[in-house]
């Protein structure tokens, strides 16, 4: 804080009827759904391995959402409300946080938007094949590289603020935050405050995250159809080989009785057979030994086949889940900072148009509106996350139970659910599965083939 000796002026009133609606009211409201919902999304986070998927993203995303409707609310409704209403020690404290706030609120809105694009970035490298898989040490180079250019990029916010004090001035008129002495370079205010951040934190993020959501989106259809004709070729084998074994399985034991029985009438009558009559059903294949070890061997490895193939379905799906959200992410903030890139544009092209537009308010309401829009993305990820990712609406639903329903009711509820098996259990309830099945099956084969049989 720097000590001046100048003119006392009160600076002229900024809020009016307009604006504590939209920035006070709507605002607050919107900030606060969104420190809620994230803090909701945060704790249900907790089951989840974030540290080692794609989730980090989310994870993180969800911690700089919370700090910057903090910073939003510090800084906008309460420079509003000391105004609008007169608050002496709001207008003190104010002054005195808010370079810290600002530079604080800057950096975090730049490493949200950055992370976004960084997990955008990667959804893409994973769209190009679906053997490719990013490393945990790798997801967080990115990370910290997204911090360090955000800390670049914003941090100098702080060293452009300034307070001044006029300790003979009257309230409401002695402190006066105004700009810096770095800023009165024109290059640095030009190139550095207007161009560079403009373009590296509005149209280069914009358009990237444009673009990499529509190749991502493009190359998950290409997968899709591909796994999808994979995964009917895969079925279809499995459905042969399940055919196979079980007209083998059935016809075997058959044929031994039937070969008996010609044995028997044979000893019975004690005629020798001829050389030329084979003592084997009329109906049926003919099936040596070798053939039903063989198909009888892979009883043992179709559960493990048809488990597999399980297991790639929902690896499959988990990852057009993630691809999913990021997308609805994307689009969310790309709607939202529509007008925002709109105002920069018009920045770029005229500035005095926007300032002489109703006296200068036409520009503070449109500033105002794009700043509540930008808040609300970060306020709504929740509902987005719940509708396209079944892993993350799975622990919402359970993290809610937990919360909202009585001890006695969860306990209760636990003995109807089925718990959350390891993979020896999956495999063995599958098996389970597998061979009532075939149990079933072949109850219905044994009554229904001596009806058709001539024996």
């Amino acid at each position: 804080m720097i000590e001046i000796n100048d003119t006392c002026a009160e600076d002229p009133p900024q809020a009016d009827a307009f604006r504590m609606i939209l920035i006070v009211g709507i605002g607050t409201v919107v900030c606060s759904i969104g420190i809620v919902l994230n803090s909701f999304l945060l704790l249900s986070f907790r089951r989840l391995d974030v540290f080692r998927s794609n989730l980090l993203y989310l994870f993180l995303l969800a911690c700089l959402d919370i700090l910057v409707e903090l910073c939003f609310m510090l800084i906008f409704p309460s420079s509003l409300v000391w105004d609008y209403f007169r608050v002496e020690f709001l207008y003190t404290c104010w002054h005195f946080y808010i370079k810290y706030v600002s530079t604080v609120g800057q950096v975090l809105i730049a490493a949200s938007t950055l992370l976004i694009v960084a997990a955008s970035f990667e959804r893409y490298i994973c769209s190009l094949k679906s053997s490719i898989q990013f490393s945990p040490q790798r997801r967080f180079l990115f990370i910290s590289i997204v911090g360090t250019c955000a800390l670049f990029m914003k941090g100098s916010v702080f060293f452009e603020l300034e307070l001044q004090s006029l300790p003979h001035c009257p309230p409401f008129q002695n402190l006066r935050l105004d700009l810096s002495e770095i800023t009165r370079s024109e290059s640095y205010k030009t190139i550095w405050m207007f161009w560079c951040r403009s373009i590296f934190n509005v149209f280069l993020p914009f358009s990237l995250l444009l673009i990499l959501n529509s190749l991502t989106i493009t190359n998950l259809n290409k997968l899709h159809i591909n796994g999808f004709q994979s995964v009917l070729v895969e079925v279809s084998l499995l459905f042969i080989m399940l055919s196979i074994y079980l007209v083998a399985s059935v016809q075997a034991p058959r044929s031994s009785q039937f070969s008996n029985r010609c044995q028997s009438d044979a000893t019975s009558s004690e005629l020798p057979l001829p050389d030329n009559i084979s003592c084997r059903p009329l109906l049926g294949p003919s099936i040596t030994s070798s053939t039903i070890d063989s198909f009888a061997s892979s009883n043992d490895q179709m559960p493990t086949l048809l488990r597999r193939n399980s297991e790639a379905c929902a690896a499959r799906r988990r990852k057009r889940d993630a691809t999913r959200t990021l997308a609805a992410l994307i689009t969310i903030y790309l709607l939202t900072n529509t007008l925002n890139l709109l105002i920069t544009i018009m920045e770029f092209i005229n500035p005095d148009v926007l300032g002489s537009l109703g006296e200068g308010w036409t520009y503070k309401y449109l500033a105002d509106l794009s700043s509540v829009l930008t808040i609300s993305s970060t306020a709504f990820r929740l509902p987005v996350y719940f509708h396209c990712n079944g892993d993350i609406r799975a622990q919402i639903r359970d993290f809610a139970k937990s919360c909202f329903i009585d001890q006695n009711e969860k306990k209760k509820l636990g003995k109807l659910t089925m718990p959350i098996a390891s993979s020896s259990t999956e495999s063995n309830s599958f098996n389970f599965l597998y061979f009532q099945y075939l149990k079933l099956f072949l109850s219905a084969y044994y009554r229904l083939v001596p009806i058709f049989s001539p024996i």
